[in-house]
């Protein structure tokens, strides 16, 4: 019970030790700024999706942050079909896609895909008609998100 009464009392210390006004050294005024200013990328729009390999796929919405164009996977987009089971352009700790992305622009509100690359093809990794698929989006600048947008290929 010492133990705590002293922990709390420490941290009581600590934070009256900082001026008024002042953010807490774990955390930067900047990120904290960009955090409250931005909540995080949010999808109002998907354009229509067919079974093309090769088709262009707009998302639309705020809060993307911005990329480079490029064409392979990366931390912040994945194109998840659902009903195929597998997933496209996503590249991270727990999975890095077969099936790839062709990303031709990357604005704060607006994301542009040519298409599929990579493995297309291999193992059924095709888009059917009737498909549910689900869109994620994460800021690059931020790590924020996902933003998560659902939709049925035609």
């Amino acid at each position: 019970m010492r133990y705590f009464v002293l922990l709390i009392g420490a941290v009581l210390i600590s934070s009256c030790s900082q001026n008024f006004g002042s953010v807490p050294a774990t955390v930067s005024q900047q990120n904290l700024v960009t955090r409250l200013s931005n909540p995080g990328p949010s999808i109002s729009k998907v354009s229509k999706i067919d079974t093309k390999q090769k088709q262009k796929i707009v998302i639309s919405g705020r809060g993307f942050g911005t990329m480079q164009p490029y064409n392979g996977d990366s931390e912040y987009l994945q194109i998840w079909d659902i009903t195929g089971g597998w997933s496209a352009g996503l590249d991270n700790i727990s999975q890095d896609d077969t099936v790839t992305l062709n990303v031709t622009s990357w604005s704060d509100s607006k994301i542009d895909v040519a298409g599929f690359t990579g493995g297309w093809g291999e193992y059924n990794w095709t888009l059917q008609k009737g498909d549910h698929l689900t869109i994620n989006v994460w800021n690059p600048q931020t790590d924020s998100g996902p933003a998560t947008a659902h939709k049925k290929v035609k």
